[in-house]
């Protein structure tokens, strides 16, 4: 029988289960046996150049030398296969069919953590794999330590070098989430992304802040500074005091634009009800001048107008209205990207919804894990921003008023060190 193909025996087990009573709820898991059995046969047939039982006086290939046995999941249960074994080859003989089988159990590996991101939990995967898939290895064990997939992922990561990355636009907020087990405490996760030279858009970090605290944003930000980011043209973010003058201390150069969507919250919070529609027409007509100049005039003409009837509105947007409007000295086809963080507001979205399956994480590393695989995972669909060559004249030139020193070395542009008057249109 050891010198029996293993199909030959398969065939044998899939005719004679016709005859039995459970034949035909078996008949497609041992058929489907028998065919990949006889696949993986026959191609070391084609490999060797001569059938089985066929001798080889002269040796030119090498010989048959036994079956490893190998089980993957199917949904009518594990099935095991022999792959065949060669010897005294000239070249080494690797089965492509046995590792396309065995990437089937290897995609389902890498599909597990997957499904955690997009929202199922550790007990739905579970029930999943065990119902649908019919896989009685899968445990709640398993399932978790597939997942420590995504915590190395994670640490590779946030430790990953950032020099080079030529970021343009470096945008910054934070959400509060509860993250730990035992208290019902909200913690800041604390997340950045920038928009490079080159248009395109890239997640940079993603971490526990505690709270939004200066502290906190401070650190959050020299350590991306440490792995090499340097100082961007713009910083968009929130007007709290903390993350405000730690942006000042860690990139005192760079220009600073308030999230619009924030302030204009912030503003209509100190306004009577029956008004804050009205007035927000009227603030956003300041936001959405057609310049810098425009702008500022609008928006004090705005503040003497109402000063004496809403003080406490009017002193908010006065202390706001500079760099509220500092994306107006930016080129017009980029307006609409830079002058909220509403990408991080809907990016935060899907992160709060995802952590809804889990109301308390076991540890802060779980919860960190968890918060930039979906971060990332919605990233992927970001799209870039459109860079021609008078965006880059324009950029230039605001490049070389704001921070000429930097501007002497050049920008960086697509990891390559190019003169401004040499950029080339790029579509994003």
């Amino acid at each position: 029988m050891k010198r029996v193909p293993p199909s030959l025996v398969f065939e044998k087990e899939f005719n004679e289960a016709v005859l039995t009573p459970e034949g035909l709820t078996r008949m497609a898991g041992l058929g489907a046996r028998f065919m990949l059995q006889k696949a993986l046969e026959n191609e070391v047939t084609e490999f060797l150049g001569r059938e089985h039982y066929k001798n080889d006086p002269q040796n030119t290939r090498g010989y048959r030398n036994g079956y490893e046995p190998f089980t993957i999941a199917m949904s009518e249960g594990p099935m095991t296969l022999k792959v065949p074994q060669l010897r005294d080859t000239e070249e080494k003989f690797v089965s492509k069919l046995a590792a396309i089988i065995k990437n089937r159990s290897e995609a389902l590996e890498r599909i597990i953590p997957r499904l955690y991101v997009k929202g199922m939990s550790v007990r739905d995967i579970e029930d999943v794999l065990r119902e649908d898939l019919k896989n009685p290895k899968t445990s709640r064990s398993v399932v978790s330590k597939l997942s420590r997939i995504l915590k190395a992922e994670y640490d590779a990561w946030r430790n990953r070098d950032l020099g080079g990355a030529g970021i343009l636009y470096l945008f910054i907020d934070g959400m509060y989430l509860p993250l730990r087990q035992g208290t019902d405490e909200k913690e800041a996760v604390l997340c950045a992304y920038g928009i490079t030279h080159a248009g395109t858009k890239k997640l940079l970090h993603v971490t526990n802040g505690s709270r939004e605290s200066y502290d906190a944003v401070k650190s959050f930000l020299q350590d991306m500074i440490q792995r090499g980011l340097e100082e961007p043209l713009l910083v968009i973010s929130d007007d709290a005091p903390g993350p405000k003058k730690a942006v000042m201390e860690c990139f005192p150069n760079s220009l600073r634009q308030l999230c619009q969507v924030h302030k204009m919250r912030n503003i209509l919070s100190k306004l009577p009800r029956d008004v804050q529609k009205e007035m927000k027409k009227l603030i956003e007509r300041v936001f959405r001048a057609k310049d810098y100049d425009t702008g500022l005039k609008m928006g004090e003409d705005l503040i003497r107008k109402f000063g004496d009837r809403y003080p406490s509105a009017m002193e908010c947007l006065k202390k706001a209205l500079p760099n509220v409007l500092t994306y107006l000295k930016f080129p017009k086809a980029h307006h609409k990207k830079i002058r909220t963080t509403n990408l991080l507001e809907r990016l935060f979205g899907e992160a709060k919804r995802r952590s809804k399956v889990i109301p308390r994480f076991p540890t802060e590393s779980s919860s960190m894990t968890l918060m930039y695989a979906t971060l990332i995972d919605s990233s992927r669909k970001w799209r870039g921003v459109r860079m021609t060559v008078s965006t880059f004249q324009e950029l230039g030139a605001l490049w070389e008023k704001t921070m000429p020193e930097a501007s002497r070395q050049r920008l960086k542009f697509g990891g390559n060190v190019m003169p401004t008057k040499d950029l080339q249109p790029v579509n994003a």
